[in-house]
Parts: C-alpha cells; structure tokens; sequence
C-alpha cells in the first residue's frame, strides 16, 4: 500500500464474518483497508503505520497537489472510520476509547506534518549550522527551492534525517531553526537536505 499517493486506500466496515488479516490474531474483522480485513484491537496500529509510511512519502517526494489531497481523504477517511468503531459498534468500551484519543493526536499531529505549500526554484543564500554540542559546523551555501514552511539545499557536512539546523539568511541576516526532513546526493554526488521551519513561515518573505 505504501507509496500509491495518487488513490487512497478504501476503508469501509465489514459486514460478513470474517477474521482479521494480523498474523496470529483470530478476532473478528470490524474494518477492511484496502481490501485487507482488520479487527478493532488492530485498526489503530495499522492505520496509525500506513498513514506514517504515507506522510514520509510527502515529505521526500516532489510537490504534488493530488498527492496531498489523497494524503488528505485517506486521512479524512481513517479518523470517521475510528470514530464509528469505537462510538457506535464499541460504545463504552475504555480501552478502544483510549486508543481512539490516542489516534486522533496522533492524525493530528501527521496532518499539520506534511509539506502545505508547493516548492518553487529559487536561489537564497544561506549560513548553514549545526549547533548540537559536540558537533557544532557552519558553512556556507545555497537554496535549490523553497516553500512557505521549508527548504531543499546543499550541504557538505553529514547530517542525519531529523537533524537540528539553524538557517542564517545572508542576503538579510534573519534566522530560522529547521529540522532535516531528508539528506540524499544528485548524480554529482553533492548533498543534498530538505528543511521543514519549525518557528516561523515568512522567513522567505
């Protein structure tokens, strides 16, 4: 399922008997996702894996606004269907209501992740940092493309998905901390990171 950007996964109840598809579960099936049946115990981790696994495709690929309106109605799809399991086949039941709550912050947090603005080319000139202690670099460099919320660019300097950065403009001197959203290298071997602003979205004006 993992990848498939452009059609989101159908979700639907199940109406006939049938066992969930988790390896050594013998509960009943209460969900299918794409065409996979699903108990209720497992409808959340599984969900809560495929819309992760989705949400990082976003994020490393190319813009694409169909992409994230699948992103979107999959997303849509997974909180309604949560929402009915629990409130209406379940109601009551504590711990799937927990796990509902716990979903839910979890969709949420997803939702606000993923890229919300298209990339457009564009060369800015950057002081690059690492201030972590113990691993503390400068240099300096270039944007390939920037977003309202991020950035792709190169770098010299290894650096690990998820990384800590500080964007120094040095055509205005304003600063930005960011987070690596991705680190790979072009057919010239030079490196290249993706940044999502973590504090502020008018750092490109």
């Amino acid at each position: 399922m993992q990848g498939q950007l452009q059609s989101p996964p159908e979700i639907h109840r199940v109406l006939e008997s049938r066992l969930c598809a988790v390896s050594s579960c013998e509960s009943n099936a209460a969900i299918e996702l794409d065409a996979r049946p699903i108990c209720a115990g497992h409808f959340f981790p599984v969900c809560t894996q495929e819309l992760e696994a989705r949400c990082n495709d976003l994020k490393d690929a190319p813009f694409n606004p169909a992409a994230v309106d699948s992103f979107k109605i999959f997303l849509t799809a997974c909180i309604n269907q949560a929402q009915k399991l629990v409130h209406e086949d379940h109601p009551g039941d504590a711990e799937l209501n927990g796990r509902l709550q716990d979903f839910l912050h979890c969709a949420s947090q997803l939702g606000a992740r993923f890229r919300r603005s298209p990339r457009v080319a564009s060369s800015v000139p950057l002081w690059l940092r690492r201030e972590d202690p113990g691993r503390t670099w400068e240099e300096e460099t270039w944007t390939l493309s920037v977003s309202r919320h991020g950035a792709g660019l190169m770098c010299h300097h290894p650096i690990e998905k998820g990384g800590k950065v500080v964007l120094c403009r040095r055509d205005r001197g304003s600063r930005a901390e960011a987070r690596v959203v991705y680190c790979r290298f072009d057919s010239d071997g030079r490196r290249q990171i993706g940044v999502e602003l973590l504090e502020r979205d008018d750092f490109w004006d």
